[in-house]
């Protein structure tokens, strides 16, 4: 949540730490989100950010863009092309949302990005994602990246990574979240989304059954639809992550290939491999510690939780998770709860420390309500994880780590992501 302060502190200098820079971006726009491009689109225009000379994928949707992002930068990677992809939120460290052929930009490029941005930016007050949407193209610009993959952060037509014209669009999928700012009438979300895409070029939808609005809007804009979400699983490709939902994520990433083939040829073989190499943390990511299997997975909505569910049926058969579970306070925590309850064994509930976060209290009578299964309320993520992996070993089965982005980053501090054995 962004902090208002009546007298904003100093712009750090060149010389500051990332972490400094970070918490200033969080003082000098009055909300958190504010969609809307006027502002951003000023600041980017003074600072000659676009048009950029690479072609720009944008990936959008509810679920599964971050993964197809990936996909993407694994395939132009290992076809020689520079890949600058951004992506969000991030995990353990800032630098994992701007990365050049899947490496985290260094804290010196992340800075001299900030202070960049920051030389024009005034009058105008950006929130922390514009700030930082615009820094990561500055530093694909200085990298002269050869592709530039962009991950929507929310909706799509107000979003600021829709700044840039795209060559190629994808709506990986269509469900309901943040439903404070995009509603809850899916035919409207899907329009919202769909407007990443441009006049005269192609917009890949991985949706297997999209509202009518969105091939409405498609014709009415003159954008071109490649349907992919339909296809058979036999006609899927294949990928190193878990589900089939990945599976059609990665349908989408061959689409935009196929696309853009004029400009970044790839082989048939050269895609083939990557996907079959490429991985991405805390979706349905595997490892053993303390001597159990452990997964996780954001599942941050009822989609993504579903999705989840069906993957955990088919890798653990017959088993039921010990569950460490917290989710912000804006989320549907009953759809999430329900799409799960078919694998959940137990539930360990945790405080997450952010401020969207659901109080403990709250958290526990809520996933109660909604769910059949035994429930603990712990006051901290390593007495969460102690118990959870204890029952696991004693009952056989996995310890399951869900609900939120930052409930997976709590768990990799009790951890050390480093010495969970079996991570990608």
């Amino acid at each position: 949540m962004i902090r208002t302060l009546s007298h904003p502190p100093d712009v750090p200098g060149t010389a500051a730490p990332l972490a400094q820079w970070l918490s200033w971006l969080e003082t000098i726009h009055p909300v958190a989100i504010d969609m809307g491009l006027d502002r951003v689109s000023r600041v980017a225009d003074r600072l000659q950010l676009r048009p950029v000379d690479c072609p720009v994928v944008l990936v959008g949707g509810t679920n599964g863009k971050g993964s197809t992002v990936a996909m993407l930068s694994a395939i132009y990677g290992a076809a020689g092309y520079r890949v600058g992809a951004y992506t969000s939120p991030h995990i353990d460290d800032f630098r994992e949302r701007i990365r050049i052929n899947g490496e985290m930009a260094s804290a010196r490029d992340v800075v001299d990005a900030l202070a960049f941005v920051e030389a024009g930016r005034p009058p105008e007050t950006l929130t922390y994602f514009e700030y930082t949407t615009l820094a990561a193209m500055q530093i694909f610009r200085q990298a002269q990246c050869d592709v530039c993959l962009l991950e929507v952060g929310l909706g799509g037509r107000l979003d600021a990574t829709n700044l840039w014209d795209a060559d190629c669009a994808v709506v990986t999928s269509i469900a309901l979240d943040h439903e404070e700012f995009l509603g809850s009438d899916i035919s409207v979300i899907a329009t919202e989304k769909a407007a990443i895409g441009r006049t005269g070029r192609t917009l890949v939808v991985g949706e297997p059954d999209p509202p009518a609005s969105l091939s409405s809007f498609a014709n009415r804009e003159g954008i071109r639809l490649e349907q992919v979400g339909d296809l058979p699983s036999s006609a899927l490709p294949l990928t190193n992550l878990q589900g089939e939902h990945q599976r059609r994520n990665a349908a989408c990433a061959a689409a935009v290939v196929t696309q853009l083939d004029e400009r970044l040829p790839v082989s048939a073989e050269t895609l083939r491999t990557a996907l079959l190499k490429v991985g991405i943390p805390a979706r349905f990511e595997q490892g053993h510690c303390d001597g159990v299997s452990v997964v996780m997975d954001v599942a941050h909505n009822p989609a993504g939780a579903e999705a989840l569910c069906r993957t955990w049926q088919q890798v653990f058969a017959g088993q039921r998770a010990e569950v460490v579970f917290a989710a912000l306070a804006d989320k549907d925590l009953a759809g999430i709860v329900a799409a799960l309850e078919p694998v959940v064994a137990h539930w360990h509930c945790v405080q997450l420390d952010v401020a969207r976060a659901m109080p403990l209290e709250q958290l526990a009578q809520s996933v109660q309500e909604a769910s059949e299964h035994p429930l603990s309320q712990h006051a901290s993520v390593a007495d969460a994880w102690q118990t959870a992996s204890a029952a696991a070993r004693k009952n056989g089965t996995a310890v399951l780590v869900a609900g939120s982005f930052h409930t997976i980053a709590s768990v990799h501090e009790v951890l050390d992501p480093d010495q969970v054995s079996g991570r990608e």
